[in-house]
């Protein structure tokens, strides 16, 4: 076949390949706002509780107990929650409400997590393995051997719908470019 018929064939077929190509840019779109939606589910419906719930219990139960326990009673006791850096953050390797510690007036950690079932306190370490198993299901990277992580998978999808983009709009321009060569 002779290179003007090649083109002509690229020409007659580029009006279809771009109505596929659009076809497949509206389903990713679709998938895009579906996994967005469920990233927005796990981090205010689980994240987000379970962070408030922590910080709840944290000010509410762990800090008086560490009050009543350490401090002068009668006395005002300046104990206090130091919430780390990394507090409520939803980050593969540093994410979680792990970070923190109760400390007295002069910085002094008096009370810190160390760990699953650290001091058996099964309401702190709920909410802290859910988090944990939310953040995990959002964060996770595609190449850790697991494709569940919703953020990364997104990633993927908007990469996609570029690069498809790209693709349509060259065909689309082909079909007038290839005309001056085409027989």
């Amino acid at each position: 076949m002779a290179a003007s018929d090649v083109l002509r064939q690229m020409i007659n077929v580029s009006d279809d390949q771009v109505a596929d190509i659009e076809s497949s840019i509206d389903q990713i779109n679709e998938l895009i706002l579906d996994t967005q939606t469920q990233i927005d589910g796990l981090q205010d419906g689980m994240c987000g509780v379970d962070e408030t719930s922590m910080t709840i219990y944290l000010q509410d139960v762990k800090l008086p107990e560490i009050e009543a326990l350490y401090g002068i009673p009668g006395v005002n006791t300046p104990f206090s929650v130091d919430y780390g850096p990394d507090y409520g953050t939803i980050n593969y390797v540093s994410g979680g409400i792990d970070d923190w510690a109760i400390v007295d007036s002069t910085g002094n950690t008096m009370y810190k997590y160390l760990g699953t079932n650290w001091d058996n306190d099964i309401t702190a370490a709920g909410f802290i393995t859910d988090y944990d198993f939310a953040n995990d299901y959002l964060t996770r990277p595609l190449t850790s051997g697991a494709s569940y992580g919703l953020k990364p998978y997104k990633s993927n999808l908007i990469s996609a719908k570029s690069l498809l983009t790209q693709n349509k709009n060259k065909i689309a321009a082909s079909k007038t470019v290839l005309e001056d060569y085409a027989s």
